[in-house]
């Protein structure tokens, strides 16, 4: 278990302004959901309904609609005496969600070989050439494989599973963002996802279901590397 102070206070910055203009629940949720996922409200951390509606400017009616639905997708849990903390991440559960992911993403890499035209292929080639070019950059690396990886779903036409999918994107999100700080300045990323975009290509849909998983699988073990790292005790 990631340990975590009790409370985080937010940053001002301007997700802070869109929030107050448009003070809605979907706001304070699109908000908190995205500060969970990058970690600024650590793993554990405290949520409570008045701190929150003071950091943000907002009353206490959306941030508790934003916290139900929060924990509605497992993001925050409640406590037994009340209140609510942000979900804590652990190996055993990154392994769940990571073996769930890789199944997933297997079939839609599947669907997608057996409908890739030479557009599409060519598409996903050129995404992976950009993720070479910005490989040393952690943000766009997640950026560009978010996209190839949502050209794919597209591609599949498989609405049960990226339905099934977005249900655990966020927490693929907490646990990717892990993985990706392993593979910055290397080429590993760009090659696991040209060897997707290849398998596609090839028209073999065991092979891209393969390639996918495999992705998917080394990904997971990067993560929970580095959430293992997190939660060693510093030496001495």
């Amino acid at each position: 278990m990631v340990s975590a102070p009790t409370t985080s206070s937010p940053p001002r910055d301007e997700p802070l302004a869109v929030v107050r203009r448009q003070s809605g629940a979907r706001a304070v949720y699109d908000l908190l959901r995205q500060r969970i996922i990058d970690g600024t409200l650590a793993a554990d951390a405290r949520l409570t309904e008045p701190v929150l509606s003071a950091q943000l400017g907002v009353s206490r009616t959306p941030v508790r609609e934003a916290l139900r639905l929060l924990q509605a997708e497992a993001l925050v849990v409640e406590q037994p005496t009340g209140g609510v903390r942000v979900a804590p991440l652990a190996v055993t559960d990154l392994h769940r969600v990571y073996d769930v992911r890789a199944r997933l993403e297997g079939l839609l890499a599947r669907d997608a070989c057996e409908r890739a035209r030479p557009a599409d292929v060519a598409r996903l080639s050129r995404l992976v050439d950009l993720m070479d070019a910005v490989r040393d950059h952690e943000d766009e690396v997640l950026r560009i494989g978010a996209q190839f990886h949502g050209e794919i779903a597209t591609l599949a036409d498989n609405r049960w599973c990226s339905e099934l999918l977005r249900q655990i994107r966020g927490h693929v999100d907490r646990y990717r963002s892990l993985s990706a700080r392993e593979r910055v300045g290397t080429t590993d990323h760009v090659d696991e996802h040209r060897e997707v975009a290849s398998a596609i290509a090839s028209g073999d849909p065991d092979a891209a279901e393969r390639a996918m998983r495999e992705h998917i699988e080394r990904s997971g073990a990067m993560a929970a590397k580095a959430l293992g790292e997190q939660e060693s005790p510093p030496p001495g």
